[in-house]
């Protein structure tokens, strides 16, 4: 491996990033991986310590809901730090490769690095660079206890994400990610990838990728994330957690399986959420726990202005003309 200040065109950079994470840092790692053609692996490592935590006798005398008060700061706490950092990507390079390794997902220090050195194989031989982001000591790959506190995630067994996917940008990856954060480790991820027949009226519909592949690239994106307890089967491991199918029309999933447990959304698209839970109260369903992600890319003060400036796969379709 090589440090950060060594440059060499090709191969993998792995950052790693604290909680929160350095975002001048995260830019320059995702500039330097344009500039030497490399992918970009993201291992948040987070703080070693529950923050926010209950306080009073009554929540002493309560191991339980502390417990659940802590792994709820923790959720969090991570998906604000995948947000903060999947914005900085988006603003220097949003269709850069890159793959966040979150703790939750199973990733430590040690992983990364098998994953980084494996990746670089893929490549051709290519080397790794690493760079430690974190501020902690030079020994980071000998050992990490920080990983064994959240591997256990409690997570959710049915959980649902849907989109167009295409072109796979940072906002992309920031809304696959989370919903793989939101799922337990021995859950189940139900992708929805839109389908030809809704994007029949659209008027760049012939610059849009195929369902296929789009479907595929979310797939591949998604096995990435969760580590495998092995490189070699590191697809089938996966594979059993996702299931991906074409948005028709029809009501999806997410409105229609009784046990279906959360679905993940970008802000902007909460009021679908709502009327997914309406559908859900109409068959006497529960409701779903709604999870939110930002928009990524944008600039401004104020949501309006960001939603109006963010990273899309239109602009990047138009750019590519």
């Amino acid at each position: 491996m090589s440090s950060a200040g060594e440059v060499s065109e090709g191969g993998v950079r792995l950052l790693l990033v604290g909680s929160p994470p350095d975002v001048a840092r995260v830019e320059a790692a995702a500039e330097a991986c344009v500039a030497e053609r490399r992918h970009l692996l993201v291992l948040f490592r987070g703080a070693s310590a529950a923050e926010g935590g209950p306080s009073g006798a009554d929540h002493r005398n309560d191991e339980k809901k502390r417990e659940e008060h802590e792994e709820a700061n923790r959720l969090t706490r991570t998906a604000r730090d995948l947000e903060s950092a999947c914005d900085a990507i988006a603003r220097v390079a949003p269709v850069l490769e890159f793959t966040p390794l979150l703790a939750e997902c199973g990733w430590d220090a040690k992983h990364a690095r098998a994953r980084a050195e494996a990746l670089a194989r893929e490549r051709k031989g290519k080397d790794v660079v690493v760079d430690d982001a974190t501020g902690t000591s030079s020994d980071v790959f000998e050992k990490d206890e920080n990983v064994e506190n959240v591997r256990a995630s409690r997570g959710f067994a049915k959980v649902s994400v849907g989109g167009t996917f295409d072109r796979l940008h940072a906002g992309h990856r920031l809304l696959l990610a989370a919903a793989a954060l939101a799922t337990h480790k021995e859950g189940t991820l139900f992708v929805g990838v839109t389908g030809e027949a809704l994007l029949a009226n659209k008027s760049d519909k012939n610059k849009i990728q195929p369902y296929a592949t789009r479907a595929n690239n979310a797939e591949r994106f998604l096995e990435s994330v969760w580590c495998p307890a092995s490189e070699k089967n590191a697809s089938m491991e996966s594979k059993k957690k996702i299931k991906t199918g074409p948005l028709d029309g029809s009501p999806p999933l997410a409105s229609t399986v009784e046990d279906m447990r959360a679905l993940v959304v970008s802000r902007e698209t909460l009021g679908g959420a709502a009327a997914v839970n309406a559908q859900r109260r109409d068959l006497g369903f529960p409701p779903l726990e709604i999870i939110a992600v930002g928009v990524v890319g944008g600039v401004g003060d104020s949501d309006e202005a960001r939603e109006r400036t963010k990273l899309s796969s239109s602009a990047l379709r138009k750019a590519a003309e």
